[in-house]
């Protein structure tokens, strides 16, 4: 019976990793070690068609490397993503992700991530 209470503490504690893995906004979003940082506040708001939502990851090494590592996370978790190029589009349900290079990024280190209803 000791052994009870120390299963459950593993299983709570275990559950909030899980719910840290991911991009706030983003539920489904995998936060994987190629991004380093989220540059400000996701923007999250619900629309009658669904949930919209933008954030500006700020990437470990290229955005290319970025959304292979992505492609390959998204298509384990159920998402269909086509191959990436300047930009990379997944699908899943109602929903679609889109990761592509912000205007200014001369550096290559940041990816414009979007969540929105597929149409």
């Amino acid at each position: 019976m000791r052994l009870l209470p120390a299963l459950l503490i593993l299983l709570l504690s275990l559950s909030a990793r899980a719910e840290e893995s991911f991009i706030d906004g983003f539920p489904d979003v995998p936060m994987l070690p190629v991004i380093r940082s989220i540059e400000g506040e996701p923007v999250v708001f619900d629309t009658p068609g669904g949930t919209v939502a933008e954030a500006t990851l700020m990437l470990e090494g290229t955005a290319a490397k970025a959304m292979e590592s992505y492609r390959e996370s998204l298509t384990a978790l159920g998402w269909t993503c086509d191959n990436p190029t300047t930009a990379m589009h997944c699908w899943r349900e109602e929903n679609r992700l889109t990761f592509k290079h912000p205007a200014n990024n001369e550096a290559g280190d940041r990816l414009i991530l979007r969540l929105e209803p597929k149409q």
